[in-house]
């Protein structure tokens, strides 16, 4: 298995996504072609599951900056509503956001960008903070997730 450059402690695959859950998306590819500044955004939801082999892709969720969310806003991204009512963009199969929470966990998006895991360029939000939030959320479809992540943690 071909494996990233990883800055801490846990390796990625350099092919972003798994054959068995998802597309066979680039997402290092697909958001590089974004061309956004690095202290700017970080790729949040299940991101770093796909840039670790984990799972496939089907969209990519980032977490911007107001400049860069603003910036994109200009550029004609399409404008939505989260269902929490904060604003969000979308182009294609990526979607923009200015911050993401769970229950008591609210950390500011500048939190999420300073504690990212670089993998091959791209900041993405770690597993231990991705884990906080699918427990938070308690949705079915991350039941497998947090799974998945628990078994990776435990063994890498």
């Amino acid at each position: 298995m071909e494996y990233a450059y990883v800055s801490g402690t846990y390796p990625a695959r350099v092919v972003g996504s798994s054959p068995t859950r998802g597309t066979n998306m680039d997402i290092f590819r697909e958001i590089k072609n974004l061309d956004f500044p690095v202290t700017h955004y970080i790729v949040v939801g299940s991101g770093i599951m796909v840039a670790l082999g984990l799972k496939g892709a089907n969209d990519i969720d980032i977490v911007v900056t107001p400049d860069l969310f603003q910036k994109c806003t200009l550029e004609g991204w399409e404008q939505w509503i989260k269902p929490n009512g904060g604003p969000a963009l979308r182009k294609d199969h990526v979607e923009l956001y200015l911050d993401v929470n769970a229950g008591n966990y609210n950390p500011t998006t500048q939190e999420l960008i300073n504690e990212a895991k670089i993998i091959n360029g791209i900041p993405f939000l770690t597993l231990e903070k991705l884990l906080l939030f699918k427990k938070q959320y308690k949705r079915e479809k991350d039941f497998k997730d947090i799974a998945l992540i628990e078994t990776y943690l435990k063994n890498n």
